[in-house]
């Protein structure tokens, strides 16, 4: 008998796939409660929380049918999709890349405004930091939820809370070259000058330039190859 996350899992892999290919019909409730071995109860609840997700469509006596998910589906799409793969494809984390650049230097900006002393702490924790993907990915995921928290904006915390686990995931991937380590870096001691000053104008203008050089380091990782050396997580 398999747990309901792990049916979840499961099909959202076989709809990535194309076992399920768009438009299709899913196998009815029954049947599928016979091949995973489990009640129909709880093979209800993961079509709930697929058709939340955006994965499929429910209709009352029909079987479920599979939605086109880049259009139809939502953020939790996205980290499901993520959350399913054993290895990160490089154009997601250049799909999140973009994102960043339109929300990031809004709550960078309002956060030093606000509270600059504060964001001066969560920068300050940056000293010791170890050139390793995981010390930057854990450290970069726990920057940006300060700072959004900081700029006193709930839907900002709520979007990046959406990402919790994805993020990290994603910022493995991306930090596990060393010249995006060092553009953080040195991206981070930049900031760290705007906020020591309380300038939340330059805070803005320096986190838009990050997010854009970030944006443009990975795709030109995507089509030119990598200058720098790849490590081990």
């Amino acid at each position: 008998m398999r747990s309901s996350k792990e049916i979840e899992k499961n099909l959202i892999i076989k709809i990535l796939q194309g076992e399920y290919p768009v438009n299709s019909s899913m196998q009815p409730e029954r049947e599928l409660a016979a091949v995973f071995h489990v009640g129909r109860p709880t093979i209800r609840e993961v079509l709930q929380k697929l058709s939340r997700s955006g994965w499929l469509t429910l209709r009352k006596g029909m079987p479920a049918t599979i939605n086109d998910f880049w259009k139809q589906g939502n953020v939790h799409t996205i980290v499901d999709i993520i959350q399913s793969l054993d290895e990160i494809p490089d154009e997601f984390v250049l799909y999140f890349l973009e994102f960043r650049i339109g929300i990031t230097a809004q709550y960078v900006k309002e956060a030093v405004r606000k509270h600059h002393p504060k964001v001066v702490g969560l920068l300050s924790q940056m000293d010791g930091l170890q050139d390793k993907a995981k010390d930057y990915a854990e450290y970069d995921w726990k920057l940006q939820k300060g700072l959004a928290d900081l700029a006193e904006n709930p839907i900002f915390l709520l979007t990046l809370n959406s990402f919790d686990g994805a993020y990290t995931k994603m910022a493995m991937r991306y930090f596990s070259y060393s010249f995006c380590r060092e553009a953080s870096s040195n991206y981070y001691k930049k900031l760290m000058a705007a906020a020591l000053k309380g300038d939340y104008k330059q805070a803005e203008d320096i986190s838009r330039s990050m997010m854009g050089k970030s944006y443009a380091l990975w795709k030109s990782h995507l089509s030119l190859g990598v200058q720098g050396e790849k490590e081990n997580y």
